[in-house]
């Protein structure tokens, strides 16, 4: 029933953001504020996607290294997704677009260690 919750506090949020769109800034921190609120909400769900990447570097034999490359990618495309979407809000297209560029820059530079160990492995099998 989280969705239940979310579902009703993001109604409020753009209920009273829209109301107060006139007044001086108010929207916009209403709308700051309900993002922050609903993502507060959300980022507990996750401890079972963990949960079970955690069980599958374990039982599986996956190496953790590679377990943790992954669920820093993921925790990045959201906080970037979730940080660009707040400037499309407030009409900065063009942060939003950086901002997902970074993310992206940064998930890239975190999978370089796989990607390393990838070619070396290759260069290994070919040698």
């Amino acid at each position: 029933m989280d969705i239940v919750k979310i579902g009703i506090i993001g109604l409020i949020g753009a209920v009273l953001a829209t109301t107060l769109s006139g007044e001086k800034g108010y929207s916009i921190l209403i709308s700051m504020a309900t993002g922050l609120v609903l993502f507060f909400i959300i980022l507990p769900l996750y401890s079972d996607v963990f949960n079970v990447f955690n069980y599958l570097g374990d039982n599986i034999g996956i190496d953790s290294r590679y377990v943790m490359v992954l669920l820093k990618a993921i925790g990045i495309a959201y906080i970037s997704t979730f940080s660009a979407q707040l400037c499309r809000d407030f009409g900065q297209n063009s942060i939003a677009d950086k901002i997902e560029l970074g993310g992206k820059v940064i998930i890239l530079i975190n999978a370089m260690t796989i990607v390393n160990e990838l070619i070396e492995e290759m260069t290994g099998f070919i040698m």
